[in-house]
């Protein structure tokens, strides 16, 4: 027992303790939450209250999930395997296994990605007679998924939808969801919608997973949104033992559905709840927090806390003033390569951005000084397109009523069939109501199909081969054979002998996977393995000891940690985004989003900010209102902007320092020995009225420079000031 609180202050030993009851942990970004959260469900397993199947333990990827079971089985020193430590869509997915059926699926239904979400609803709207440019599937995807995040079923959105988009939303939904049924397949939406749609109207299945969990306990609350939360409500028994850790100021998923009112009203939803909070942070210095904290503090939409350290103060934040988004990944890469010279390591260096589209000047600079980095939010492993074409193999074999998977590699490798010969079994399946693998077991007996497509027997042979074995046969082994039967890896060098090549190890990486898991699994049948894999994210494959400096967007940095953070691209428009600006909880939600990437910093934080930013022709030159919300006393300042003068003597343009580097003061000092004029141009002079393509109306306020570098300042409507450059700008002068 003293081993499991010895190392723990009084507030982590108190929500450790307090094990009956609703209770709210409120801990601050490094507070050490999962070490609280680990030794909770072994404190409850220890005292013999609960047994491991009692106890549900939810967060939101599988890498934290397995960390949180592996340090609890290492506190314990004892077999916990039956403890169930899982995301939400892995708890659903398991649960669905076993109760599926109720709803009329099997137990081997497919689990669809986004990709192949947007396969199906692609050919929904195709077969509904609609317009694909009006109604993309990626948008009908995300409609679609914020109905099911609240609870709405087709027939309750076609109920109340109210005219011509609203009602083909409605169909395609509709369709949609008729047709993951006959393919035996649910989205990742669909795991929640359809475990709480069992709950809440199946009064014998509630009751039974009621008196099964003793303690709830939930990770990330602050992440959750409708469909989770009542999840958790249909599971909680009249114990109400339901203890949730979360930090409303780290809630930055408002845009997938997350709900932070689920955590502000934690105390109204479970009247009687304790709150403890964690205050203590483990991970920064103390300069670092109290920046994070007074950006923080302008949130209306918090319970609020005081983070402190005792740590030290550490060093001044490091603010960098730069012309352009080049000269911004100059300065950051050259402050990494004299860090690096100091003995400091790669792999403790992250560069945050807001956009994704950030990133190119940084690759350009690290490629230029033979920088070795890795870029997180790209494309992940189970997205490349080989694997994606093995994987619609193993799934057909799993589950032959799963069209998207036979639609992928029908004709892959090719086997001659056109356009028209996949329309007419598309045809045949909806006559016969059938799948389109079952028509393919017969194509030879329809007269009506081309006579290539009358010879799919090769195909389907191979399918059916594998689909013997399916259930005896380690899932590794059968990878492996099936490859060859196929030739992929010939087929991907054909295609092209370099890309093919790397191609091919993805292949070979997926085998030696599905190997580490017949290794470590009993059953390792085809099945299990899909419904492992199914479920992966980016962030379970992220590997965090490479030796190279790290890329990605502050949400995917969200539960990381580096000794330096470059927080780049800090300017209005840009961090905050232009379009959060006059929407105060999405402006909240940027803020809390800033002082998520701040507090990933252990030791050094870096912010920059450019003068000129090109997005969709604009030029920026207003530093983010974060900027300005930190103490001045807490940031050291380095101006490395130049501005384009002209020397009224010689009558001769060129480029000079504007600022020097800051004195330490947080002040920059202006070099005086430079003269600055502008000439107005007559077509945008103050007071004149533009439209611009993106922005809209707006009246030029005032301008700067001239000819082609002549700025203007502008209020649009709706959005406020933003600084222009002319030449890129396409306005038209309307007044």
């Amino acid at each position: 027992m003293s081993r499991l609180l010895e190392d723990l202050n009084p507030q982590q030993r108190e929500a450790v303790e307090t094990t009956e009851g609703p209770l709210l942990i409120i801990a601050g970004a490094g507070s050490g939450k999962t070490r609280v959260l680990t030794r909770r469900l072994a404190y409850i397993l220890n005292q013999r209250m609960a047994e491991p199947y009692q106890m549900l333990a939810v967060t939101f990827t599988n890498k934290a999930a397995g960390e949180m079971k592996s340090r609890v089985a290492s506190v314990l020193g004892s077999d916990i395997s039956e403890l169930n430590v899982s995301t939400f869509h892995s708890f659903c997915a398991r649960f669905l296994r076993i109760e599926g059926g109720l709803l009329s699926y099997q137990t081997n239904f497919t689990i669809y990605d986004s990709d192949d979400s947007e396969t199906l609803i692609k050919n929904c709207i195709k077969d509904l007679g609609l317009s694909s440019s009006q109604f993309t599937p990626r948008s009908q995807a995300n409609k679609i998924s914020n109905c099911k995040n609240k609870l709405i079923s087709p027939a309750q959105f076609a109920s109340k939808a109210s005219g011509y988009f609203e009602d083909a939303t409605a169909k395609i939904y509709t369709l949609y969801q008729r047709r993951l049924h006959q393919c035996n397949a649910m989205d990742f939406d669909d795991l929640l919608f359809n475990t709480v749609i069992l709950l809440r109207d199946n009064d014998d299945v509630s009751s039974k997973y009621k008196s099964r969990f003793k303690y709830l306990m939930v990770d990330e609350y602050q992440d959750t949104n409708h469909v989770q939360y009542k999840l958790l409500r249909y599971l909680l028994d009249d114990h109400a033992n339901l203890c949730v850790v979360g930090d409303e100021d780290q809630s930055i998923y408002g845009w997938r559905g997350a709900d932070i009112r689920n955590i502000l009203d934690f105390e109204k939803d479970f009247p009687g709840a304790k709150i403890i909070k964690l205050e203590q942070n483990y991970r920064s210095t103390n300069l670092i927090l109290k920046a994070a904290s007074a950006v923080i503090g302008n949130n209306q939409a918090r319970k609020g806390k005081k983070l402190w350290s005792d740590k030290s103060e550490g060093d001044k934040l490091s603010l960098y003033l730069v012309e352009s988004a080049d000269d911004e990944a100059l300065q950051i890469v050259k402050h990494i390569i004299d860090s690096q010279q100091s003995g400091n390591s790669l792999k403790e260096k992250v560069i945050l951005y807001r956009t994704n589209a950030q990133s190119r000047p940084f690759e350009e600079q690290l490629r230029r000084n033979s920088l070795p980095y890795q870029i997180f939010g790209g494309i992940s492993f189970y997205q490349r397109k080989e694997i994606k074409d093995l994987m619609a193999y193993l799934k057909l074999i799993a589950n032959p009523k799963d069209d998207v998977a036979f639609g992928r590699i029908v004709n892959y490798p090719k086997r001659g069939l056109g356009n028209k010969s996949i329309e007419d079994l598309s045809r045949l399946a909806a006559l016969n109501k059938e799948s389109f693998y079952e028509i393919a077991l017969k194509a030879a007996e329809y007269s009506s199909l081309s006579s290539r497509a009358r010879k799919l027997k090769p195909f389907t042979d191979i399918i059916e081969k594998y689909r013997q074995v399916k259930d005896v046969k380690p899932v590794d082994l059968l990878v492996q054979d099936l490859v060859g039967d196929i030739k992929l890896l010939e087929e991907l060098i054909s295609e092209d002998q370099i890309i093919g090549q790397t191609k091919v190890e993805n292949v070979e990486a997926f085998i030696e996977g599905a190997a580490e898991y017949a290794r470590s699994n009993g059953e390792a049948t085809l099945d299990n393995y899909l419904a492992e894999i199914s479920l992966f994210t980016n962030t379970d494959s992220y590997a965090e000891i490479e030796e190279k400096v790290t890329l990605m967007t502050i949400h995917s940095a969200k539960g990381l940690e580096y000794d330096s953070v470059y927080l780049v691209g800090l300017e209005e428009g840009l961090f905050p985004l232009g379009k959060t600006i006059s929407e105060p909880m999405e402006l909240e939600e940027e803020r809390r989003l800033f002082y998520v990437g701040a507090t990933r910093a252990r030791k050094k934080l870096v912010l920059s900010t450019a003068s000129r930013r090109y997005r969709f022709g604009e030029v920026t030159s207003v530093p983010s209102r974060f900027i300005k919300e930190i103490p001045e006393e807490l940031i050291d300042k380095s101006d490395f902007r130049s501005s384009r003068y002209f020397d009224l003597e010689t009558g001769s343009a060129d480029v000079r320092p504007f600022f020097t580097h800051g004195n330490g003061s947080g002040k920059s000092t202006v070099d005086k020995g430079v003269h600055y004029v502008y000439e107005e141009n007559e077509t945008f002079r103050s007071g004149r009225i533009v439209q611009h393509p993106t922005f809209g109306r707006g009246k030029i306020l005032n301008t700067e420079g001239f000819g082609e570098s002549l700025i203007l300042e502008i209020m649009f409507t709706g959005l406020g000031v933003k600084k222009i450059m002319a030449k890129y700008a396409k306005l038209k002068v309307v007044g």
